[in-house]
């Protein structure tokens, strides 16, 4: 079949999964990913694995739209009304996160330096999934607002923390560069990120306070994205990490993020079905199998990381009890971010022999399933669905 008439098809057999899901009172993602499934290797195999690779273009537009969206939410007003707070709670979810995967795997076999790994890929949130549900149900709050800022919080934490550990990983492993000299290159890699996604945000502020035609606006935004994407890719920098800062800087210097998630939302719900539809079709179910017990390890860590590191730390701050209950359950849903970061650890450390993949995808399919259902669960909890 032909690239055209693949995408049709998942396009159309995501959207069934959505509604089909919305049916039986389930969040359309949940729909979107176990359609994709079926459609992938695991059922049908009409989305081949090397389709899915074909397709990786559909990936990195999705993640940078999302890597956009999550920096929009880190406002200066929100730090000033909850930054002690969220910073606390994405402490507390993070460290416990980390250090429950990584003790767990290490003690059901795996080397350390992998267990490090998963231990710092388990610190992800999948945006996607937050996102989706939170617009799809239409919550609203401040059980919402510091959802969506930890989202944003927890995955930069993880960006910086992910790129730090496989530098002093590949310095530990390399014979002819020493660590020193990695955390160098690291930092400046960094550093070019953070100026291009600022420097990117002032040209988007710059035209948004022009008050541009929508139609131009929308393509200069998505051209911008795409550029930073396709920097990022030639340079080995972060596009993740460039989008974030960009929509971090356009709502810190304009104040109409309205402009721009509405901007957004045009193009945004085709893209995610065919993201999210993707992200089922990768889902090989014959993993679980390969990597045993240690695949439940990483779950069992996460899941009581996210869950109760969030609630632990959350005891120590002014939010009310509803908020500290629920919101390591919003915590839960996981997928492409830590799906493309674990792709680039295989690459970094070669002598992993694709383990931290296997692990990793054992637990995205746990998440991506169970993990929307916990979310909508969290936000009914709180009342703001």
């Amino acid at each position: 079949m032909n690239t055209s008439l693949y995408v049709g098809i998942i396009l159309l057999i995501g959207l069934v999964g959505g509604k089909v899901a919305s049916k039986i009172n389930l969040p359309s993602v949940t729909g979107y990913i176990l359609f994709g499934l079926l459609l992938g290797p695991s059922f049908t195999n009409i989305i081949t694995k090397e389709t899915i690779k074909s397709m990786q273009f559909v990936n990195e537009v999705a993640l940078g739209i999302l890597a956009l969206s999550i920096g929009a939410e880190l406002h200066r007003l929100v730090f000033k009304k909850f930054g002690k707070t969220l910073f606390l709670v994405s402490l507390g979810d993070e460290l416990i996160t980390f250090s429950l995967v990584t003790i767990f795997t290490y003690l059901l076999g795996l080397q350390l330096q992998l267990a490090i790994v998963l231990g710092v890929l388990a610190m992800t949130v999948s945006p996607s999934g937050v996102f989706s549900i939170v617009k799809e149900y239409g919550a609203r709050g401040e059980f919402t607002k510091n959802l969506l800022a930890l989202v944003a919080i927890d995955n930069l934490i993880c960006i910086f923390v992910f790129g730090i550990v496989i530098a002093v990983l590949q310095g530990i492993e390399s014979m002819h560069l020493g660590g020193t000299t990695l955390f160098i290159l690291l930092t400046i890699e960094i550093a070019l990120a953070i100026i291009l996604g600022a420097l990117g945000g002032v040209s988007v502020s710059y035209m948004m306070n022009k008050k541009p035609n929508n139609n131009k606006f929308l393509v200069f935004l998505l051209g911008l994205i795409l550029l930073n994407i396709g920097i990022a890719n030639h340079f080995n920098l972060s596009a993740l990490l460039i989008n974030m800062v960009k929509g971090a800087t356009i709502v810190n210097l304009t104040n109409k993020k309205l402009i721009l998630s509405s901007t957004l939302e045009r193009i945004e719900l085709p893209i995610f079905v065919l993201f999210l539809t993707l992200a089922g079709a990768k889902l090989d179910l014959s993993i679980v199998g390969s990597v045993g017990i240690v695949g439940l390890g990483y779950i069992g860590g996460r899941l009581l990381g996210k869950v109760g590191g969030s609630f632990i730390f959350s005891n120590f701050t002014s939010l009310n009890m509803r908020i500290r209950k629920n919101i390591g359950m919003a915590l839960t849903p996981q997928a492409g971010v830590a799906i493309g970061l674990s792709i680039i650890a295989e690459q970094k450390l070669p002598a992993s022999g694709g383990i931290i993949t296997g692990i990793l995808l054992t637990g995205v399919i746990f998440f991506e399933i169970v993990g929307p259902l916990l979310l909508k669960q969290a936000l009914k909890n709180a009342g703001e669905i």
